[in-house]
């Protein structure tokens, strides 16, 4: 049976986010739904009045209790740029953020969406065929020193991290190789099934999202075994070049493990973030039937994720898959949702905060790529205690991204829309 993660109350609570006096492109209302599960949870009693309210995301659940508070959701497009999958900002005092391009181009854009300059090109270094291309970005701040690390696949297909110098000012350093110095490579032995994200912990290690390797099924069954990186978060120092394994990492001194390991059994762990916390949460894309989110409790000093293993591909999401293989105490996902209505494929994923998504503080936003439909759930850390439809119609989602004062959703052409949440009567900050 697979273990169900420790609890974890998200309280996010930050300034209140300024009002928008943008044209909105489409807008929805709604009020959040509960949903019962075979644990316990406290009900939530309202403090306002609603007219609407949403129907549960995840069908094998039903309604119990509603919480407080209506929000309205609406979008803005601010830009495109072609093959855009990522978008990060530096540091809260930037007044510009990074969008990232698949193929191969990182550009620097206000909020408005004014494009200020493109501060990196490795398109010559890279392929976006199928799910190949520069597919993350990440900054860290290191005795006063800013770097950048972007995760992207070389033009033989095979994953490279990669590290460029960052001046104060935001503009990334060109390297001797244009593709920046090479500070680690893994070998891809299919095209799909890359992951991409590469995220800077609470801690200030850097973090590597890994694909199984591809085709389908796990078939090499490796994202379970300890001696490969593939189908991991891993966890590193990196140095100018290369990097050095933190001595606290959980599989150090298993033989036969790599020591780069930090969680195990994912698919294609595509986006995946650290709350305020330390919390992760991970938006793993399914096989043939499940698309799910995992979540693990963390601090600042140990984030979440060390040691679990989330069973892919003994499960998909909390269902047994390959039956030959085994993953006992696998952590399940808080939430989980079927291919039905169209649905294929889970693009993570940000966790909402009183200045990026007001009235949704501690709720986790994702996409999903078929549908073109923006969820958000609220979790309790064991499962999923309310969830909502955000936005609709976005086309292919590729990913939902947050900066310090916004909420964006991506979509395949390129689009970059601006997700804003306006409350719709007082109530209480949800939990």
């Amino acid at each position: 049976m697979r273990r169900i993660a420790s609890l974890i109350i998200v309280f996010i609570l930050t300034a209140s986010c300024g009002s928008t006096t943008a044209t909105t492109t489409s807008t929805t209302s709604t009020t959040a739904t509960t949903t019962s599960t075979t644990s316990t949870t406290a009900t939530i009693t309202p403090t306002t009045t609603t007219t609407a309210t949403t129907r549960t995301v995840a069908p094998a659940t039903t309604t119990s209790v509603a919480l407080s508070g209506a929000v309205s959701y609406s979008s803005r497009e601010i830009g495109k740029l072609a093959g855009a999958v990522d978008l990060i900002q530096r540091d809260i005092a930037d007044s510009y953020f990074y969008v990232v391009s698949r193929f191969g181009i990182i550009q620097r854009w206000r909020p408005d969406g004014t494009v200020l300059d493109t501060v990196l090109d490795i398109s010559r270094a890279t392929t976006s065929d199928g799910e190949r291309g520069l597919l993350g970005l990440a900054f860290r701040k290191t005795n006063k020193k800013w770097e950048a690390f972007i995760n992207f696949t070389d033009l033989s297909g095979d994953t490279i991290i990669s590290r460029f110098d960052v001046t104060s000012d935001g503009k990334i350093v060109s390297s001797a190789t244009p593709s920046g110095s090479e500070i680690l490579k893994i070998a891809q032995p299919y095209s799909n099934h890359n992951g991409g994200a590469v995220v800077v912990g609470p801690d200030n290690m850097l973090y590597i999202g890994t694909g199984d390797g591809g085709s389908a099924d796990d078939p090499e069954r490796r994202a379970l075994d300890k001696g490969q990186l593939l189908g991991k978060i891993l966890r590193i120092n990196p140095r100018n070049s290369g990097y050095d394994i933190p001595a606290d990492n959980p599989f150090v001194d298993t033989p036969s493990a790599r020591g780069e390991i930090w969680s195990i059994g994912l698919r294609n762990p595509w986006r995946f973030n650290f709350d305020v916390f330390g919390n992760i949460w991970i938006a793993d894309v399914g096989q043939n039937k499940w698309e799910e989110v995992n979540v693990s409790p963390g601090t600042s000093k140990i984030p979440g994720g060390k040691g679990i293993s989330f069973g892919w591909s003994a499960y998909e999401g909390s269902h047994t898959f390959n039956k030959d293989v085994d993953s006992p105490g696998a952590v399940s996902p808080v939430f989980e949702y079927e291919h039905k209505d169209g649905a294929c494929s889970i693009s993570g994923g940000a966790i909402g905060t009183n200045t990026t998504t007001s009235g949704r503080a501690g709720w986790y936003f994702f996409g999903d790529y078929c549908t073109g439909t923006m969820t958000a759930i609220l979790t309790d850390g064991t499962s999923t205690v309310a969830s909502e439809p955000v936005l609709t119609d976005l086309g292919n989602i590729t990913a939902v991204r947050s900066t310090f004062n916004g909420m964006f959703v991506i979509s395949l052409e390129g689009t970059v829309r601006r997700v804003i949440s306006t409350r719709q009567s007082s109530s209480v900050e949800s939990p």
